[in-house]
């Protein structure tokens, strides 16, 4: 009995229509290493190649490649009607919305706007999932979510995306740290010193990374890596390096005096607040009001 999972026939079938590894793995914000991964699952438990794969040209899809991709797609249309007959019969049977949300903006940014939401909107279930950015894109991919909101600069692919307002990022480090009280600090003095963030090959660690190299800091020394602020917080206070975070999330350590922001004088820093549904999945009436009132609370930057 074959054991191949939704995910793995959705790698398959983005590698056909993209035409190459590279290009599904920036599909699915994953690394390409994960592509290659997923396809040779399916070759093991297939027994069989599915691509003929040559160095620097498109791979090709050998005969037992086309009849499997077939029965993917297949495999993916089933599982479409099956998350549409979910979507109609939850419409159907109650008002509820799903939002998936990126932790910082969740706790930071979009806190008052979604208390508001489900004050206004009584009839209306409002169910909140917290995560990583990679959890956002996944969930509101998969069907778990009606809408997704999170920050970054560059569009996922495969979802329906608006930019609905703009968030600061500011440099921080302990009030110790030699640049702590320097003024109009330039990138390449700001490069000398260690950081702390983000793992980098999450998407938000790839997203800071490319906001460092755009404002002229291009080679980030990183000292230590955390998924969740509070960390990242005591290894800025104590020292360990600086980190590049949403304004608001430090607003309180800045006026407690545990961190102090650092005077850059490299271009500003700043991440679109992003919001997502999906492309393959009509907005249920309750998901198209939440996005509606989101969109009426922050201003859309010029």
């Amino acid at each position: 009995m074959f054991s191949i999972t939704l995910r793995r026939m959705e790698v398959l079938v983005a590698v056909a229509e993209e035409g190459s590894f590279a290009a599904a793995a920036d599909r699915f914000g994953i690394a390409q290493p994960s592509v290659s991964a997923h396809i040779m699952a399916i070759e093991k438990e297939i027994g069989g190649q599915i691509f003929v794969r040559r160095r620097g040209r498109k791979p090709l899809l050998t005969e037992i490649g086309q009849s499997v991709l077939q029965h993917a797609r297949e495999f993916l249309a089933e599982a479409d009607d099956m998350r549409a007959d979910v979507v109609k019969i939850r419409g159907e049977t109650g008002q509820q919305v799903v939002l998936s949300c990126q932790r910082s903006l969740a706790n930071f940014v979009l806190r008052k706007d979604l208390t508001d939401f489900a004050i206004a909107r009584p009839d209306i279930q409002l169910v909140l999932r917290i995560g990583k950015q990679e959890d956002v894109f996944s969930e509101v991919r998969d069907g778990v979510a009606d809408v997704g909101c999170f920050l970054g600069n560059e569009d996922l692919r495969g979802v329906r995306a608006e930019t609905i307002g703009r968030e600061k990022l500011i440099l921080i480090a302990s009030p110790n740290h030699p640049l702590a009280h320097r003024k109009r600090i330039k990138p390449q003095d700001v490069a000398r010193y260690d950081f702390v963030g983000p793992p980098p090959s999450s998407l938000f660690g790839r997203g800071v990374s490319k906001l460092l190299a755009n404002a002229g800091i291009r080679h980030v020394k990183v000292a230590a890596q955390a998924t969740e602020y509070q960390f990242l917080r005591e290894f800025v206070a104590a020292g360990v390096g600086i980190a590049c975070s949403l304004e608001r999330s430090v607003a309180a350590d800045l006026e407690r005096g545990e961190v102090v922001k650092i005077d850059f004088a490299g271009d500003e820093l700043g991440f679109d607040v992003r919001q997502i549904a999906s492309i393959r999945r009509p907005l249920s009436k309750p998901a198209s009001d939440l996005m509606d009132f989101l969109r009426s609370r922050h201003q859309v930057p010029n």
